[in-house]
């Protein structure tokens, strides 16, 4: 059976449009003015597609797991890369299910859940003479500047007769706890900390994460009136979130209606994606030769349908 994931509900007042429900309004628009509009969910997380760069700066895909193959969709997806010029080093990642919270919470929950691997390992004697080294935190910065703050822990273990070093870093990114492990010989653990950073940049910089489902929130949709400023966070009439909208008045049905709603329905999606789960319609991306893409699809229970508290 599958977990039930940690997830906080968000309760937003459904407005309605002259009338007229939020789906009558966005299904007005004909193509070329087309908009995502609002779709049946069975969840609050319904599908989650990754999106993994086959060639990451001096890095390249060269493995991928889909763990729901083997029942077990609450492991989420491993991916494995090779870093140039450094094949002694093994560069693995972990994405898997995490729900809503804050970042410090979130990743002080993610530690614990790498630490607890861990000793199951060595209990299971995969791992032994584990060496926890100091944990610590973690700032990535993506190659357009921006930065994300993580965990750091590196660890020392014998594995198969063989001593290893690893450096586990851990994020919570659009959902997802995102795992990254860098393990060698202990002999060559000067070049982990050479390649670690270029490498989970551009990993964290590439990689996409787009959830669909209810996401635990309610379109809040709302119509401006003529000569009032419109309210704090909607300049450009969507939230930051995607999931508020302001409308210009206008007559439903007729085309600059129908491109107004286009226009602030297409930046809404956008925007949803962007959070990492969208309740509009969403055109997952094919697997090509640049990108693997995976896909997790969730049952109606799996995220939860009630608000749970964080620990």
């Amino acid at each position: 059976m599958v977990k039930m994931f940690r997830w906080k509900v968000i309760p937003v007042a459904l407005c309605l449009l002259a009338g007229t429900g939020a789906r009558a309004q966005v299904a007005a628009a004909e193509p070329p003015l087309a908009a995502p509009g609002p779709v049946a969910h069975r969840g609050v997380v319904d599908d989650t597609w990754i999106v993994a760069p086959k060639r990451l700066g001096d890095a390249t895909l060269v493995a991928t797991k889909n763990y729901a193959d083997e029942g077990d969709i609450a492991a989420g997806v491993s991916l494995r890369y090779r870093i140039d010029n450094a094949e002694w080093i093994v560069a693995d990642v972990f994405i898997y299910p995490a729900g809503e919270g804050d970042n410090a919470s979130m990743l002080k929950r993610a530690m614990e859940d790498f630490r607890e691997s861990v000793a199951f390992a060595e209990r299971q004697q995969i791992y032994r003479n584990v060496w926890w080294g100091e944990e610590s935190p973690y700032t990535a910065t993506l190659p357009n500047g921006k930065k994300v703050e993580g965990r750091f822990l590196p660890i020392v273990f014998d594995a198969q007769q063989d001593m290893l070093t690893s450096r586990a870093y851990l994020f919570y990114r659009k959902l997802y706890f995102v795992k990254i492990r860098l393990s060698t010989a202990v002999e060559a653990v000067d070049s982990l900390a050479e390649d670690a950073d270029p490498f989970i940049g551009n990993l964290l910089g590439g990689l996409d994460i787009v959830s669909t489902g209810t996401c635990g929130k309610k379109m809040d949709i709302m119509v401006s009136t003529p000569g009032q400023p419109p309210p704090s966070g909607l300049k450009d009439g969507v939230s930051p979130d995607g999931y508020r909208l302001l409308l210009k008045p206008g007559r439903a049905g007729t085309v600059d209606h129908a491109a107004e709603v286009a226009r602030t329905a297409t930046l809404a999606a956008k925007r949803q994606q962007a959070s990492g789960c969208t309740s509009l319609e969403y055109a997952p991306p094919q697997e090509d030769d640049a990108h693997a893409v995976l896909h997790l699809s969730f049952g109606p229970d799996d995220w939860g349908t009630t608000p749970q508290k964080q620990p």
